[in-house]
């Protein structure tokens, strides 16, 4: 037994003796928002993100690439089918065509064609400077093989960014050229080549007299399947101007229709895409965005599904949220256990004045969150910088929000709001709009841990001019008091050579290494908005009374390419007695997931899949007499319905509703008072509607 206990007491060490290590997963704890399960919650979230749909592979289902603001491009592989779309995030910088010496230019606009018509799809990338730049695929369909051929495109002179799309206006076989530009107009290049020898040339700088005020970003597609191709474009106001074709495949004639179409706004930078995603034979529309008002709003692509018809298309906005959990610029997220039922939840803020809250739906070893609302409590601060801690110990969560004000004077405040509540059922009240008075820069960046090891919570911020703060709880656990702040503290608390003089974009404590102190997490300011891509761990040498820092490494996660980040937190989300993180980024907007696999052995957890590819439901015995068992298994929390209807569409029974969680289910339906014959057994979720048919034999 004394060797047990002396292993128990050496296992910190151990650990610590173990190089620290995580594992970047992208879909493996589900997000639901609003009845959608995102394909790839933690991929990171999109900044101007700019669509397109093709079939990469010649599987006969269509894949997804989506071009961004800093100039990389986000590769999505459809494993699904044409008509049941499941998509798999293959990189966030996709290495098909090499972007190295381009990324500088931004704003990438990816788009495929046949342009020179050998029946595989060349790649072609619009940039922030108004240049195309192309790469010839010379592999085949189904192995694509892209050569960079050029960086100005049949030097074709653009005023800004390339927005682009390729369309045989004219229908003589082969693809011209539309360039919309920074003044709202578009270019037209004819093809006066062949479909195998292309030869642009420009036609008009003003097609059609358009002008949509900026940033025109064009789309055709023939919308009211009228065999002629209509005109759609997005501006940078977010929203999309519909052309008709009056005309016919050969003479077009382009009639203004709206500058507002169907009312869709998406903040800013609208990018619309057209894809039959669900092979039902009509075009849904995908609209890329960017969120830069001063209302940041969620989102990374909207879809909207087409539920009319091929030539009366009917538009249903299904998520904000299509690929990825994006929370817009400036993303933060800290976890709390809200709601007292022993897993974490999560609360995110943005640039913006809202936080949001996401339910763990799952459970302590196996989170599944759902989006709640992007306005919790009504709760509004300026650029909120959140924290969550009991600083009363009354045993529920208190809500600590620093604020962001440009410029200063004013300057920013902390507010406290104090659960007036319970464990279970929070209710936040406005203690403070001010605790820790300062002329703090612009923001107020905040966190608390017991850093003296006297059981209450210290009070740390830092602002944009890099002013440290620490404020010592001088009160008890269950009535705090905060003493006068010790400015730029670390100089004392951190050994010489790890003493941070760059400022922090986010940071916080936890004890990674188990030995009873905190060790503490930082992103580095850097002057670049765009590119830092550094998570520094300072190892807590000292005690849990007297922390001495030191600076352990300042690659602690490695990434697949550069970002900036905007926040940092870190909570045991398995429940296997370690720290996992969650970076938030301040571009993109979205939140990567670093799971900890500190001595670990054993295989990523398999992928959850979306519910729309995988949601089934079976019957049994079919025929049945008269007794028959519905079986489904549900991937994520949802509401969800059971019913029975004969042939004339009439409900003759209910078998099940409301509410369920993760999980298989089995309901029965006894038809013994009801006619032979055939049967509909319909399964609703807010995601996906399934039916089966079912015979009744007596």
């Amino acid at each position: 037994m004394k060797y047990a206990t002396i292993i128990m007491l050496l296992l910190p060490a151990l650990l610590w003796a173990q190089e620290l290590q995580f594992r970047q997963e992208y879909d493996s704890i589900p997000v639901e928002i609003n009845g959608w399960q995102t394909f790839s919650p933690w991929a990171g979230g999109e900044s101007e993100s700019y669509p397109e749909f093709c079939d990469i592979d010649a599987d006969a289902d269509l894949d997804l690439f989506i071009g961004n603001y800093v100039g990389f491009i986000t590769y999505y592989q459809n494993v699904g089918t044409a008509l049941q779309h499941d998509f798999h995030l293959i990189s966030r910088a996709w290495n098909g065509v090499d972007l190295n010496n381009l990324i500088y230019f931004g704003k990438s606009a990816p788009r495929f064609c046949d342009l020179d018509g050998d029946g595989d799809l060349d790649f072609f990338l619009g940039d922030g400077v108004g240049l195309i730049h192309y790469w010839e695929n010379v592999g085949n369909s189904s192995s694509p093989n892209f050569v960079f051929v050029t960086d100005s495109l049949e030097n074709i002179d653009n005023t800004g960014k390339s927005h682009f799309a390729f369309a045989d206006i004219d229908d003589d076989g082969d693809f011209d050229l539309f360039m919309g530009n920074y003044y709202g107009n578009i270019q037209f290049y004819r093809n006066e080549g062949s479909p195998n020898a292309w030869d642009l040339n420009l036609f008009s700088s003003q097609f059609a007299g358009i002008d949509v005020g900026n940033n025109a970003i064009p789309s055709f597609i023939d919308i009211d399947a009228d065999a002629d191709f209509d005109l759609f474009i997005g501006n940078m106001d977010g929203n999309i101007w519909y052309y008709r074709n009056d005309g016919d495949s050969v003479n077009y004639n382009f009639t203004y229709v709206t500058n507002f179409y169907d009312s869709i706004e998406v903040d800013w930078y609208a990018a619309p895409e057209f894809a039959d995603i669900d092979g039902d034979g009509d075009y849904d529309l995908f609209v890329g965005r960017e969120n830069e008002s001063n209302i940041v709003s969620p989102g990374d692509l909207f879809f909207y599904e087409n539920v009319g018809s091929p030539s009366l298309p009917q538009w249903e906005l299904v998520t904000k949220n299509y690929v990825s959990l994006d929370l817009g610029q400036r993303a933060q997220n800290r976890h709390a256990d809200i709601d007292a039922d022993g897993d974490q939840d999560l609360f995110m803020a943005n640039r913006g004045d809202y936080i949001s809250h996401y339910e763990n739906v799952g459970n302590q070893d196996s989170a599944s969150f759902r989006w709640i609302t992007d306005t919790y409590q009504d709760i509004h601060v300026s650029g909120a910088n959140i924290v969550l801690k009991d600083i009363d110990a009354d045993q529920d969560q208190d809500l600590f929000v620093g604020e962001a004000l440009v410029p200063n004077p004013p300057y920013p405040g902390l507010h406290l709001y104090q659960n007036r509540g319970t464990p279970q059922n929070a209710s936040f009240s406005l203690y403070s709009s001010n605790l820790v008075p300062q002329n703090y820069f612009v923001a107020i960046i905040p966190d608390l841990a017991d850093i003296d090891g006297d059981a209450d919570q210290d009070l740390f911020i830092t602002d944009h001019e890099d002013t440290r703060y620490y404020f010592e709880n001088i009160g008890s656990p269950s009535s705090p008091s905060f003493g006068n702040p010790v400015i730029n503290w670390w100089f004392g608390a951190f050994t010489p050579d790890s003493i941070l003089y760059n400022g922090l974009y986010g940071y916080c404590f936890y004890d990674i290494d188990n030995d009873g102190d905190q060790d503490m997490f930082g992103l580095p300011y850097s002057y670049s908005y765009y590119y830092t891509n550094w998570v520094w761990f300072y190892r807590n040498i000292g005690t849990q009374q007297n922390p001495i820092f030191s600076l352990a490494t300042q690659n602690l996660l490695t990434f697949e390419r550069q970002q900036s980040f905007s926040g940092i937190d870190i909570f045991d989300i398995d429940d296997d007695g370690d720290g996992d993180i969650l970076l938030s980024l301040n571009l993109d907007g979205g939140i990567y997931f670093f799971r900890n696999i500190t001595g670990e052995v054993s295989a990523p957890p398999p992928v959850i899949r979306h519910p729309r590819a995988g949601l089934q439901i079976s019957l049994g015995p079919n025929p049945a007499n008269p007794v028959v068992v519905a079986s489904f298994e549900l991937r994520v929390a949802s509401n969800m319905s059971l019913d029975v209807y004969d042939l004339l569409g009439r409900r003759v029974a209910e078998l099940a509703s409301g509410f369920h969680l993760p999980g298989e289910y089995r309901y029965v339906w006894d038809a013994g008072n009801r006619a032979a014959g055939m049967y509909i057994i319909r399964l609703n979720t807010p995601q996906q509607s399934l039916s089966e048919k079912l015979t009744i034999i007596k």
